[in-house]
Formats: structure tokens, C-alpha cells, sequence
């Protein structure tokens, strides 16, 4: 692991922001950091990953500071992203044109950071804006000793992608994992594309889950299938219970956990009522 500890330091607390917390972790070949927050209540965390020189995820702006001096110890050589959201892409522009660092995105990711979209007020407070990045498409990626390969994974964005090592049985999946169950979701969202992506992802021999929220998930094949098996039931309870007349803020009271405070904070975009009328939507009733 790199040895970071005189480079990183939790920072305190401003506007509404808690102390930043900050973690390193290793998992055989690759470093990962971890960042957490909380802002005016609601907890936040973010992680990122390094193996032989190549940067998986830049995190956003907020944390720009500490992703420099981590770029500092760890001299990337490349910087791989999975999507173009800004808790994901809000370095990449910044750390590339520090150190010419080759990014290396999905066509559709290079095509939005190249004149990045403005973002809801909420998600700039939390993260940060996203700066454009001059990314290149790349549907495999070698280090010296790793080949990373585009694994298409739409759902959570229509750009999104997974970088899958199959020797390794490493997939970097961005946001199509977060966790085995889901309690809200956004409006954009695709729970079908979903489903079908971590089929995809399935297909491969996935053993470790990297992912850019939950941390690494060492049971990586099994995780992804109980996601599976949770998207499944939430599609099925939802028809049923709409057969029976329920609305969709009384499907998602009666099935997901309640997130008043996220709901609140982003003015109702991240809400569990999204997953259920995604599902109502996707399927023509």
C-alpha cells in the first residue's frame, strides 16, 4: 500500500460539512481511499482506486486537495472513469492536465465531459461541478501487468461502465453496485438497464466488487446477485401491488426504507418513489 499518512489529513468541519474522514485500505494489488462526510445530516462517502499507475475514478472537487496529494505519491500513469458524474469525474480534468495523464472513458462519457451539463444545485453543494475533460474512448485498458476491459453497465446513467479484469476477477462498477438493496433512487434512472447490466457483469468471473461508494466488496459475485435478487422482488411486489390500486408513494412507504432527509436536502430527486414509478414506467402501466 502507498503510504499516505503524512501526505493526508482529516480536515475539519465548514459550511455545514463535517470533519472529513479519510481511510486507506488494500486489497492485494490495489490501494483504495476512502472519503466520508456528513453535510447538514446526511452521510456521504466516496472511494476511489489505484493499481499499477492506473487511477480508477478521480472523486469530486471537493476532496481536489487530497486527490492531489494522493496523485503526488502514487504517480498515476492513466485515469480510468466509469461514468460522468461529478463524485466521479470532478478530479479528471485537474489531475490530467497537471501530470498529462491519458483519461480513458466510454464514447458516451467523452462525448458529455467534453461540455460537461449543468447539475442540480444539491449535488454541486455536496461534490462540486464537473470541469470538462479531454477523455478518450477506450474499450481496454493494459498496465504492465493488468488488462481492463469496457464492460457496458447503463442503468444508474446511459453512459455508465464497468472496467472488468478477468484474470483477477476485479470489476470497478462505479454505481451499478452501492449495496445489496437500494432505498431511492434517482429520476433518470433505469431499473431494467440495471437488472441487465449486473446480468452482464455476471457473466464474467467476478470475484472482488470495487465499488465507488460501498468500498470493496470481497464476495463480489454474490453481492451482485443479491442486488439481483432485490431489483427482481421490488419489480415484482411493485406490479402486485399496483394491481391492487396502491399509488406509487404508498408502493414505496410500504416496500423501501424512508429517506426523508435526502428527500428533503434534494428537493425530491433522490427518492425512493423514483425506483417504483421507474418500475410502473419501464413497465407501460
Amino acid at each position: 500500500m502507498c503510504q499516505l499518512d503524512r501526505y493526508l489529513k482529516n480536515d475539519e468541519s465548514v459550511n455545514g460539512m463535517s470533519k472529513l474522514q479519510i481511510e486507506q485500505m488494500q486489497q492485494g494489488e490495489v490501494d483504495a481511499l476512502q472519503f466520508r462526510f456528513n453535510f447538514f445530516g446526511n452521510g456521504f462517502r466516496i472511494c476511489v482506486y489505484h493499481v499499477d499507475g492506473l487511477l480508477l475514478e478521480t472523486g469530486p472537487r471537493r476532496v481536489r486537495k487530497q486527490m492531489k496529494e494522493f496523485a503526488e505519491v502514487i504517480q498515476p500513469r492513466a485515469i480510468a472513469l466509469t461514468h460522468f458524474h461529478e463524485d466521479h469525474s470532478g478530479n479528471a480534468g485537474f489531475l490530467s492536465g497537471q501530470g498529462r495523464i491519458p483519461v480513458w472513458m466510454g464514447r458516451q462519457t467523452a462525448e458529455i465531459l467534453s461540455d460537461p451539463p449543468r447539475i442540480p444545485f444539491y449535488r454541486r453543494l455536496v461534490w462540486g461541478s464537473i470541469d470538462p475533460v479531454q477523455g478518450e474512448d477506450r474499450d481496454v485498458i493494459e498496465t504492465d501487468r493488468f488488462r481492463l476491459r469496457a464492460v457496458p453497465t447503463p442503468g444508474h446513467a446511459e453512459d455508465h461502465i464497468a472496467w472488468v479484469e478477468e484474470e483477477q476477477g476485479w470489476a470497478f462498477t462505479g454505481d451499478l453496485f452501492l449495496g445489496t438493496r437500494l432505498n431511492y433512487g434517482l429520476r433518470e434512472e433505469s431499473l431494467t438497464a440495471m437488472a441487465a447490466s449486473i446480468r452482464r457483469l455476471l457473466a464474467f468471473p467476478i470475484r472482488t466488487v470495487f465499488c465507488s461508494h460501498a468500498g470493496v466488496v470481497p464476495e463480489g459475485a454474490k453481492s451482485l446477485e443479491k442486488k439481483l435478487d432485490f431489483l427482481d422482488w421490488l419489480r415484482e411486489e411493485t406490479l402486485r401491488l399496483h394491481r391492487q390500486g396502491a399509488q406509487p408513494g404508498e408502493i414505496a412507504s410500504r416496500l423501501l426504507k424512508k429517506t426523508p432527509g435526502l428527500v428533503w436536502f434534494s428537493r425530491g430527486e433522490l427518492s425512493p418513489v423514483h425506483l417504483i414509478r421507474t418500475i410502473l414506467r419501464e413497465e407501460g402501466v
